[in-house]
């Protein structure tokens, strides 16, 4: 009898063991509910977008899209929370460039235009032009690009959704 545990010292094991149990528990449950939360945020993304015969349309009378008017200035568009957001700048009057917003050199997001350029936001100097072409190392490849126009002050980019 003598190596026997006290008493409270057997409610405490069983206490910590249910405590245990259900910590477990409650770490699954809220990663379930974090799953559910980014499908659903994900839903959201893609629902907010407009799909028009395959293309992403950008209508530029929208205020989330007022930076498209103007020449030399660009937005982001959230596609997917898994991948990089979509980089769309104003070229010119007529023109529009549409690409990916991760630096070719090292994988690093590209920042909005300034004074009509795109800087990588790594700070290793990469520059690249409107439409996404290289001006200065240490990218040696232009950022990946999808064809874009715009048609009666609406933008058009051929995005492969999927």
């Amino acid at each position: 009898m003598g190596n026997m545990p006290p008493d409270d010292l057997l409610n405490r094991r069983k206490f910590l063991s249910g405590s245990a149990r259900l910590l477990v528990m409650l770490s699954s449950f809220t990663a379930l509910a974090c799953a559910c939360t980014r499908e659903k945020e994900e839903e959201r993304r893609l629902t907010d977008l407009v799909i028009e015969q395959g293309k992403l349309v950008l209508d530029l009378g929208e205020n989330r899209y007022q930076a498209l008017k103007t020449i030399g200035s660009g937005l982001k568009i959230e596609i997917t929370l898994q991948e990089k957001p979509l980089l769309v700048t104003r070229v010119s009057e007529t023109r529009v460039a549409a690409f990916s917003s991760q630096c070719t050199h090292a994988g690093y997001e590209i920042l909005l235009p300034e004074q009509g350029i795109l800087a990588c936001a790594s700070g290793h100097g990469g520059i690249f032009d409107l439409e996404g072409r290289v001006l200065a190392g240490p990218a040696k490849s232009n950022l990946p690009h999808y064809p874009a126009q715009l048609i009666a002050n609406r933008v058009y980019v051929a995005y492969p959704f999927g």
